[in-house]
């Protein structure tokens, strides 16, 4: 192989694959990213650590002898970094690359291409196309309230479904649930929902951002895979196995107490009272009455804090007690100026709302004397 690439998208290819190369391993070839040239004046960098894999492809400016070769990642992208001249030459020697940046010559050892494993690809069949603006913003919506607890396996990943053109995305750690949804021109694919694990979506969320404007991403299933398609990056992961909760059913629909807020003087006012919550008493006590709503927090070893936040309520006076840091989160990827939170009693599990796509389901939480 002997190609010349400039440097920059070579970097932005091997930083891509970078992220999802494994620090640690059983198999060493998986801290490798395999490159390919090919005889179309392409290069695709490749990486994976069995679970995600990305493809990245980019032009070179010129391929002569046409081949493969694994090269370790880290290393090729620490290199690129540190150089600052625009064109890169890469020859290889069996299993070694020699990389030519200006004046500067590097020899890296690598391995043959035959044992890298395999990276899904897009490939043929039914392909649903999604705004990649909405799917991030979505994403964004959601990931905070994933499981991220060794052996929950199911709701350690993000639900998605796309039937009749809804799609519907959920995420839940089992004392609160995300969900999101909207309304797509096309569908294709995900009729029967899929579990996607976390650093899937958070490297989709990536993969989002550096899509243009207006542009679309491409998601599939193709058997136990995942696959997204953005310009020239192709994503892909093994499915998370098993059932994911039945998440219509935990969506109270009986709540008859409905109080509205500024999202940012409820967002402030629980920034207060948890200055004197603690580890062992994460909680705040939300009073309702007429107006009004008081948030009350209580630590043995801090003090007490009692914060008053102005509020639209309809219903009964209320107590109830959440977890103030699942209440802010919530609040932290909400974009209106007003959210609404619907409650029944101290008991049940309250719903916060924005606009008719969102909605947070949260369980109240025990407030101890």
């Amino acid at each position: 192989m002997k190609l010349v690439v400039k440097r920059e998208p070579f970097l932005a290819a091997l930083s891509a694959a970078s992220a999802v190369v494994p620090l640690r391993g059983v198999r060493p070839n998986l801290k490798n990213a395999l490159l390919v040239a090919s005889a179309d004046g392409s290069l695709e960098v490749l990486a994976t650590d069995l679970e995600v894999g990305v493809r990245y492809k980019l032009k070179a400016e010129s391929v002569k002898d046409p081949a493969s070769l694994c090269l370790p990642c880290q290393t090729l992208a620490g290199l690129l970094k540190e150089c600052t001249e625009d064109v890169v030459t890469l020859d290889t020697e069996g299993s070694k690359g020699i990389l030519k940046v200006g004046r500067d010559r590097f020899e890296v050892l690598g391995q043959e291409s035959s044992d890298f494993p395999e990276v899904p690809d897009l490939g043929e069949g039914a392909v649903l196309p999604i705004p990649a603006g909405d799917l991030a913003s979505m994403i964004d919506r959601t990931l905070f309230a994933a499981a991220r607890e060794q052996g929950r396996f199911a709701i350690n990943g993000i639900y998605m479904q796309c039937k009749d053109k809804l799609l519907e995305v959920v995420a839940t750690d089992g004392h609160r649930l995300a969900y999101c949804k909207k309304k797509l021109k096309a569908a294709g694919g995900v009729d029967d929902g899929v579990i996607v694990p976390l650093k899937m979506m958070q490297e989709v969320r990536k993969l989002c951002e550096s899509v243009g404007e207006g542009e679309a991403v491409e998601l599939a299933v193709r058997g136990r895979s995942v696959i997204v398609k953005g310009g020239d990056v192709t994503l892909s992961s093994l499915l998370v196995e098993g059932i994911f909760p039945k998440y219509q059913q935990v969506i109270p629909k009986d709540n008859d107490r409905e109080a509205t807020f500024k999202r940012e003087d409820i967002f402030q006012a629980l920034r207060k009272a948890m200055y004197l919550t603690s580890d062992e008493t994460r909680v705040v006590k939300l009073v309702f009455s007429p107006g009004t709503c008081l948030i009350e927090a209580r630590s043995p070893d801090k003090g007490e804090a009692a914060v008053t936040v102005e509020c639209e309520f309809q219903g009964g006076e209320l107590d109830i007690s959440f977890n103030p840091q699942y209440v802010r989160e919530a609040l932290n990827v909400l974009k209106e100026e007003k959210v609404r939170f619907e409650m029944k009693d101290g008991s049940r599990p309250g719903v916060l709302r924005e606009g008719a796509d969102f909605l947070y389901v949260l369980m109240p939480v025990s407030q101890k004397s």
